[in-house]
């Protein structure tokens, strides 16, 4: 960073015991830098689409624990995108809803799958599925062995909820409000690890969850009214040129989603 300031003549950030910042130079170099990259990634694209090659990163971010859902083939899209652009690089990633919209306006990312309860100024954002979510106890857990006609929803809404952190980890999940959340969790796998220590309730999809039911771990509880679906939508930025990569994205998911 000194060997850049120096290079520039600029000072561009603040550091220190009090922490890191950038300073106004600071993040007018970043924002002119984002722009350059931007630049020199659609120059790429073009001169590809004049040759007739198709090259260059297909950046998309997802949510986790989604292999295995029957309503999104992934490993299928994956295939035909591969097939029709074998040098394309495909770059996944897992992130949070609100960290994926962020880096698809910022152009960090081409596309993202998760679910967006809210939608983003600048965005568009595709419909691609709906996922039922269950709620599951752990073995070790008091309600594990009763049977679900022995208790009510108020009695289970007394008990520890295993919450995700997107979205301030909101405790309203269909016709469920539990009261308590002492543990919150970005990813499926770490709720399922909450939900098999017994201490704690929560929400998982089937392909997250049908491995312990399997093994006899965990149990649905009351399943007809503590579930509920949740939309998945693929984000997209608006106002940008769209790479040929990404059309052929969207082409493929409406493909097999059989989407209009």
């Amino acid at each position: 960073m000194a060997d850049l300031e120096t290079r520039l003549g600029l000072k561009l950030c603040r550091r220190g015991r009090s922490g890191f910042s950038l300073t106004d130079d600071g993040r007018a170099v970043y924002k002119a830098a984002k722009e350059l990259f931007q630049a020199c990634e659609k120059f790429t694209a073009q001169v590809n689409e004049r040759s007739g090659s198709l090259s260059g990163e297909l950046r998309i971010a997802m949510a986790d624990s989604l292999v295995g859902n029957p309503s999104f083939p992934i490993a299928k899209i994956i295939d035909r995108l591969r097939l029709e652009m074998p040098d394309v690089s495909l770059i996944l990633s897992i992130a949070d809803p609100l960290e994926i919209e962020q880096q698809v306006l910022e152009q960090r990312l081409h596309a993202g799958i998760h679910t967006f309860p809210n939608r983003a100024p600048g965005l568009r954002y595709l419909r691609l599925f709906s996922e039922k979510q269950v709620l599951y106890c752990g073995r070790n857990h008091p309600l594990f062995d009763r049977p679900d006609d022995s208790f009510s929803i108020a009695d289970v809404e007394e008990f520890d909820y295993a919450a995700r952190t997107y979205y301030g980890g909101s405790l309203r999940v269909g016709a469920f409000r539990p009261k308590l959340s002492s543990a919150k969790c970005t990813s499926m796998e770490g709720i399922a690890s909450l939900i098999l220590s017994g201490h704690f309730v929560g929400h998982l999809p089937f392909q997250a969850a049908s491995k312990w039911l399997d093994a006899g771990a965990i149990r649905a509880i009351i399943p007809d009214k503590l579930s509920y679906e949740t939309g998945f939508d693929c984000v997209f930025s608006v106002g940008v040129q769209i790479a040929r990569p990404l059309e052929i994205l969207e082409q493929h998911l409406r493909e097999e989603l059989s989407l209009q």
